[in-house]
């Protein structure tokens, strides 16, 4: 089986070579012959083989396509013994060394002869029963493949079998249908001419592919990098069949990639669930620091004020009467305190400034690269560091980043 698919592929290679001398109609009739011949032959039909070689061999008598129908005539021979097939075997094994006269399949063509001519001698010595050649009757035969996976084929609203299908049938029109799954079906009418056979090929046409998306509100979805749009708007999606690749995006969370071989007519389910990213983390904790450090900066205020009140009180009071030391020591201590008090405010409102700027930048600049992350472009990278200096009683803030 091996080798006649070999002399098949050689045989095509040779039509394709002497498509300028023939018509390229022609040529592409016998190649689905000669494609036809080895599905029948694949199956052991001899004589579907038979009839589609006969039918080649005719429109480009090549010796490749002589030694193939040599070989099915050799086959049917001894499934049948009818005398007809021994001897067009001989025949066209002697055409064939006559035509190849080095190479090629000489030596399987002799060893053929060798043992099918002694056959013929003792059918044409009346030694053999089987001595008196029946005739060869060509039968109507339609033979309908397709190259879908599992295809079946539906002759004239019979029960569907395995694609192909190789059958006898009376002259005329019928009716055939060539389903498989995952595919559109494809009714049709073809023509059994009498006598002749008659291969027909049906190219399916594969069904899309059904996606169910699920994702967080607010989730873009990206097929093989390109945008699709909201998750909520394209939660089901129609693909064709093969490799895709899913991307969920969303600001502030970091790209879920999904990869998937989609079969024609399947449908498959994705969900994803995204992560915060670290620097949108980082712009939240910012924004957190930025609360705290303005309401530290109003108590500090707030205390400020009470310090200055007070230490007015006790001016107002020196103005009209005399006080007393410790009087005038609390005065001090609350100017001194208000003073503080000033400047813990002042780098309170500062702190809370720089961290409202920094955590806006992280926020506004946290976008998702729906790349994937072997193919990420390596480009220019942008550092930037933030000092708020520190006081007695607040701290100083450093931040840092890149982008």
């Amino acid at each position: 089986m091996r080798r006649y698919a070999a002399l098949l592929l050689a045989a095509l290679l040779y039509m394709t070579t002497r498509a300028a001398a023939q018509s390229s109609a022609e040529v592409a009739q016998a190649k689905g012959y000669f494609k036809a011949s080895a599905a029948a032959y694949e199956m052991g039909d001899y004589l579907a083989a038979i009839q589609a070689l006969e039918a080649a061999y005719r429109l480009t008598p090549l010796p490749a396509i002589a030694f193939s129908l040599a070989q099915a005539e050799r086959r049917q021979y001894f499934a049948s013994h009818e005398r007809g097939h021994l001897e067009r075997a001989i025949e066209l094994f002697r055409s064939y060394l006559q035509q190849t006269t080095s190479g090629g399949r000489r030596a399987d063509a002799t060893d053929a002869l060798a043992q099918l001519e002694p056959l013929a001698a003792l059918h044409a010595d009346g030694s053999n029963p089987e001595a008196a050649p029946a005739p060869l009757v060509a039968k109507t035969r339609v033979m309908i493949t397709c190259e879908a996976p599992l295809a079946s084929v539906a002759l004239d609203g019979a029960a569907p079998v395995a694609a192909p299908l190789i059958v006898q049938v009376t002259p005329g029109k019928h009716r055939v249908v060539v389903s498989a799954k995952g595919f559109f079906s494809s009714p049709r009418s073809i023509d059994a001419i009498a006598g002749e056979f008659v291969p027909v090929e049906v190219e399916l046409r594969k069904q899309p592919a059904s996606v169910v998306l699920r994702a967080p509100p607010d989730t873009d979805v990206h097929v093989d990098g390109a945008l699709v749009g909201d998750v909520r708007r394209h939660a089901r999606l129609e693909l064709p069949s093969g490799a895709h690749v899913f991307s969920f995006t969303q600001n502030g969370h970091r790209v879920q990639h999904i990869q998937a071989q989609l079969e024609p007519g399947s449908t498959h389910t994705f969900a994803a669930s995204l992560q915060q990213t670290g620097q949108r983390a980082t712009a939240v904790a910012l924004f957190i620091a930025t609360g705290a450090s303005l309401g530290a900066g109003l108590v500090f205020g707030a205390l400020a004020v009470d310090r200055e009140n007070s230490a007015v009180a006790i001016l107002d009071r020196r103005a009209h009467e005399n006080i007393s030391r410790n009087e005038l020591d609390d005065y001090e201590a609350a100017t001194r305190a208000r003073g503080l008090f000033r400047v813990a405010a002042i780098a309170s409102f500062a702190a809370s400034a720089a961290s409202l700027i920094t955590g806006g930048f992280l926020f506004g600049l946290d976008h998702p690269d729906v790349s994937p992350p072997h193919s990420r472009a390596v480009g220019t990278t942008l550092q930037a560091e933030l000092v708020v200096p520190g006081t007695t009683l607040v701290p100083g803030v450093r931040v840092r980043g890149r982008f």
